[in-house]
């Protein structure tokens, strides 16, 4: 497994999360959220502006979402219109995983049916918005980043 630092940036234009190894000071990827959309638009570009290598694309109500790569569609998101805990569906090709966060914990593992765990997303406390995001190998790295960016669109950001 692969471990990833996803953290909001604070006094941005926009929403902008910044992608590091666990206690490194190096970003490895940037995501910036589309300014005046009225759906979630986010980019994921290597470094803090370089080659675009992702995007995650969601819907009014912030209930289904996309993730691509360069090229195409690999994986998407579904959360309840209602729902008393965090619940969310996975689908990678044709894997489904389905992940449940709890009312207030805010873990999410997404397993295989033998309980193998492909994703996990923690939200950690700490004073800025920050997941660490654990991916197997068989789940490319867009996912895992943009997953969390989705989660804490629809579960942890007031707008």
């Amino acid at each position: 497994m692969v471990t990833y630092e996803v953290t909001q940036a604070f006094l941005s234009v926009g929403t902008v999360y910044h992608v590091r190894k666990p206690r490194e000071e190096d970003v490895l990827y940037t995501v910036r959220g589309v300014l005046m959309s009225p759906t979630p638009k986010f980019r994921l570009v290597e470094g803090d502006d370089g080659k675009e290598v992702g995007a995650l694309t969601g819907n009014f109500i912030k209930t289904k979402y996309e993730i691509s790569d360069e090229s195409k569609v690999v994986g998407s998101l579904v959360f309840p219109a209602v729902a008393f805990k965090k619940t969310l569906t996975l689908t990678v090709g044709e894997d489904v995983y389905e992940a449940d966060g709890g009312v207030f914990r805010g873990v999410f593992q997404c397993k295989k049916s033998d309980g193998e765990v492909m994703l996990e997303i923690a939200k950690e406390l700490s004073i800025r918005d920050t997941f660490s995001v654990k991916t197997s190998d068989a789940v490319p790295y867009q996912v895992g980043l943009l997953s969390a960016v989705a989660i804490h669109s629809r579960f942890y950001e007031m707008v």
